[in-house]
């Protein structure tokens, strides 16, 4: 699939994603950690060929904050949060993706087993350290473990619900196959009124689309008075 064959919610992410990553140091902070840990993986998401965990945005904002304030990575966490609720949305609307998301479960369930099982090795090892800088050696790679078993634990959660948001369209495509309408159009799709819903007027958008087109719309609100997003506020 080439670039311009990708979701546009997926692509306006990852237009986000390199301009959020412009502003910051790449070679400190848990960008430099990621980029270490999983260069291939970064790659990717910045190229919009995956889209990464809730984790890693979150992470990357904090390296923001460490780097211009809370306050400038308050203004962006909205934002950061709605699109990438609308490029998962399409990512996983994708033909596919469903059992995509399956796969990737059963992946992640397995680095959070090893992860908790590292977690209670270096424990038991901590216990018996012989010197203090033993010790000191094995609680960092305890403390790392513990990252990874948070991380992949909170992995599990968000693919678990991408999953169940899977099944709910498809139950609502199931239920509602979308018959002709007396105008010629299919009742499946919706033509934009120019409400300020985000789409221009007679752009005909698919009704199993309109979350993930509504959601990259919101963002692209100016933010409010508080510097949140003025169509989500919180």
């Amino acid at each position: 699939m080439a670039v311009d064959q990708l979701p546009g919610e997926v692509r306006e992410f990852a237009s986000y994603l390199n301009g959020l990553l412009a502003r910051l140091d790449q070679g400190v902070g848990w960008c430099a950690v990621f980029w270490q840990r999983d260069p291939d993986g970064m790659r990717a998401c910045l190229d919009g060929w995956e889209v990464p965990p809730w984790d890693v945005v979150e992470a990357l904002l904090h390296d923001l904050a460490a780097a211009y304030g809370p306050r400038a990575a308050g203004q962006e966490s909205d934002r950061a949060r709605v699109l990438h609720a609308a490029a998962l949305a399409a990512y996983d609307a994708r033909p596919g993706g469903r059992d995509a998301l399956s796969d990737r479960l059963d992946v992640m369930l397995r680095e959070q087993r090893y992860a908790a099982e590292r977690q209670s090795a270096l424990t038991r090892q901590l216990t018996l350290a012989a010197s203090p800088q033993e010790a000191d050696s094995v609680r960092l790679d305890l403390a790392w473990a513990r990252d990874d078993h948070e991380r992949a634990s909170a992995r599990c959660t968000e693919l678990r619900r991408r999953m169940d948001d899977a099944d709910r369209r498809a139950r609502g495509l199931a239920a509602f196959p979308g018959p002709r309408t007396a105008a010629g159009g299919r009742a499946d799709e919706v033509v934009a009124d120019g409400s300020g819903n985000g789409f221009r007027l007679g752009d005909t958008v698919r009704m199993d689309e309109v979350d993930a087109a509504g959601l990259a719309a919101a963002a692209r609100q100016p933010p409010g008075p508080a510097g949140r997003s003025a169509a989500h506020p919180a």
